[in-house]
């Protein structure tokens, strides 16, 4: 529409120039002027359009950002340090081996084994009270009996004594003797 008053502006100029042979000069150069100033508002407004544009891209950018990162935070539990048990250690019982008296006898049928065991206890600290033979010679394994008062402490005294003599088994109370224990040598 303004080239149309444009080509308009110029027809009308020309004709002007025609009727009294003088140009005119006032009205002739307004077609461009007018489109000059019409191309550079359009420019402008263009210009002014994108900035816009571009400042509320910007403005929902940051505004998204602000939210998400709320929405992160209130999403996120507050982390509370949980307590770390720290295991406490049952201290275990300790070998006292004057609670022991031992009588160690010979039920494998081997000459003085009794002997040589009670030898050995005797070296690690152990009272031995009696030494001799067992009830039999056949003692397919090496047991021991113990007196009541002591059964919640045997397996420190077979774990003290498992370089000495292997004791596969408690074989029940000792009732007959006046010894804590009583360790019966097998053939094992």
């Amino acid at each position: 529409m303004v080239m149309d008053e444009d080509k308009d502006l110029k027809k009308k100029a020309l004709e002007e120039f025609k009727e009294d042979g003088k140009p005119d000069l006032e009205n002739a150069n307004k077609p461009f002027e007018n489109s000059y100033q019409f191309a550079t508002e359009k420019k402008k407004s263009k210009k002014s359009t994108i900035v816009l544009i571009i400042v509320i891209i910007l403005l929902l950018a940051g505004g998204f950002f602000i939210l998400s990162n709320r929405l992160s935070k209130q999403a996120e539990p507050e982390s509370t340090p949980t307590p770390v048990p720290t295991p406490t250690q049952t201290p275990k019982p300790a070998l006292n081996k004057a609670d022991w008296s031992l009588e160690v006898l010979n039920g494998s049928g081997i000459t003085g084994a009794a002997k040589v065991v009670a030898d050995k206890l005797k070296e690690l600290g152990y009272p031995v009270v009696k030494t001799g033979n067992a009830d039999k010679s056949n003692y397919e394994q090496t047991q021991i009996l113990v007196k009541e008062e002591l059964k919640d402490k045997v397996d420190l005294l077979i774990a003290d004594l498992k370089d000495i003599v292997k004791i596969a088994s408690v074989a029940g109370e000792l009732k007959d003797s006046t010894a804590s224990a009583r360790i019966i040598i097998g053939k094992d």
